[in-house]
């Protein structure tokens, strides 16, 4: 008996709801369902932990002076000012007993001012070296310092003006990038960033994944010859769609379950911080997520996933075995990997034309899209369009897939070549 006369149902339902409930009562499928909001609530609560735990501690540094014209205690001033620990060494002090007081965690580093540093044109060579020069932070802190500290000491040596008046008069304002594109509300620029990034990484998993997983159990199921008797019971089109459609269900629950929780986190991040005893962190202003945003990430997030699916179902009728089958999805892995090296063109111009024809493209689209759509970098015609592009992409990729699939699937053997695929493809 078929599965239509069995069930009642059509063939491609019966198989969807097979692979869905095969996936979703497996003891793995709960437990990444239910790690990926623990990891959200790690992904807040870690960094402002141990942003909140750096901001007590307090960096040790040596400055070594060898021009001997002020700028060492200026530059002292400046970094105690700063909750640094700085203490002065004479020009002859050994490198080696320094290394040595960082190798015993007694200093953090130390900072060597070479003679003539606070010459008129001059660009003196000052270096640092030191257990933390890794950090973005202290090169940033021990610049501004120093040029500071360079520039009063010119100023009050020229011009013999105070020094307590320089550092007022000299004091620099702090910059903060406001992301607003005129129609919607400004919010911080590295939140919206990261916002959009988090879309984009989440869909791009999500969609390689569930993906993958039509391909792997194409070739499971053709390895075993379970695929014969399939065969058998239902038309190979009614397969591979049966099997697109319920890996997809099960994606989709899982990517709502993160959506949930992530909207959760993100509203109450400052009450979730309050546990862990890290206050303010959750006053930064994020860019609102509305209906329309949703919308639009599951839009790209089904089709993205029916268009990858049915290009991974095909790998998977073309070869006979797992190892085949890692070799034959190269090409559709490079189409991936292309998104996500060109996501910066995206980031530092949503509105450009570099921006605009990525996420037209169908391959980059489902991954680059929601993130431009994030940083409103989008028209609702330009996504109508890249949606209707994707969605043809999508119908035309299922229709060769399926192409494919209905001769492949029982074909055992030698890779097809290009010329035998477009064969299948032509096919009647």
């Amino acid at each position: 008996m078929t599965p239509r006369k069995r069930e009642g149902l059509p063939d491609w339902r019966v198989i969807a709801r097979r692979e869905l409930i095969e996936r979703v009562r497996t003891w793995w499928f709960v437990a990444v369902t239910l790690l990926g909001p623990i990891v959200m609530i790690g992904a807040i609560v870690v960094p402002a932990v141990l942003a909140a735990k750096a901001g007590t501690e307090s960096v040790r540094v040596v400055i070594v002076d060898h021009d001997h014209a002020g700028i060492a205690e200026l530059l002292q001033q400046g970094l105690e000012g700063q909750g640094w620990k700085a203490e002065l060494a004479p020009a002859d002090a050994p490198e080696d007993a320094l290394r040595g007081r960082i190798a015993d965690d007694e200093i953090d580093g130390f900072l060597t001012i070479p003679e003539g540093a606070a010459a008129v044109g001059a660009s003196p060579r000052v270096v640092y070296q030191g257990d933390n020069a890794t950090s973005q932070q202290v090169v940033i802190t021990l610049q501004a310092a120093l040029v500071s500290a360079v520039y009063i000491t010119r100023f009050m040596r020229d011009y013999q003006i105070p020094p307590d008046v320089l550092a007022k008069e000299m004091a620099a304002p702090v910059l903060g990038p406001r992301h607003t594109t005129g129609e919607v509300a400004e919010a911080s620029g590295a939140a919206v960033f990261l916002v959009g990034y988090a879309v984009m990484f989440v869909l791009y998993l999500a969609i390689v994944l569930y993906a993958v997983n039509v391909m792997r159990s194409v070739v499971m199921e053709k390895t075993n010859r379970v695929v014969e008797i399939m065969v058998a019971a239902a038309k190979p089109r009614a397969l591979m769609s049966g099997k697109i459609l319920g890996v997809g269900a099960a994606g989709l629950i899982q990517i709502a379950a993160w959506a949930g929780m992530a909207f959760i986190t993100i509203t109450f991040r400052g009450e979730i911080l309050g546990l862990f005893g890290v206050e303010g962190a959750g006053n930064v202003k994020l860019p609102p997520l509305g209906i329309d945003a949703v919308v639009v990430i599951l839009a790209y997030f089904l089709l993205g996933y029916f268009f990858y699916a049915a290009l991974y179902a095909a790998i998977g009728a073309m070869v006979s075995s797992e190892q085949e089958a890692q070799q034959a999805q190269t090409p559709v892995i490079l189409l991936l990997i292309v998104p996500m090296m060109c996501m910066q063109i995206v980031a530092n111009d949503p509105r450009g034309s570099g921006a605009q024809m990525l996420t037209t493209l169908p391959f980059s689209a489902p991954i680059l899209m929601p993130m431009r759509y994030v940083l409103d970098g989008a028209t609702g015609p330009q996504v109508a369009l890249s949606l209707g592009i994707l969605a043809l992409s999508t119908w035309l990729a299922a229709w060769v897939a399926a192409r494919i699939y209905r001769v492949g699937i029982l074909m055992y053997g030698k890779r097809p070549s290009l010329r035998e695929l477009a064969r299948w493809i032509r096919h009647k």
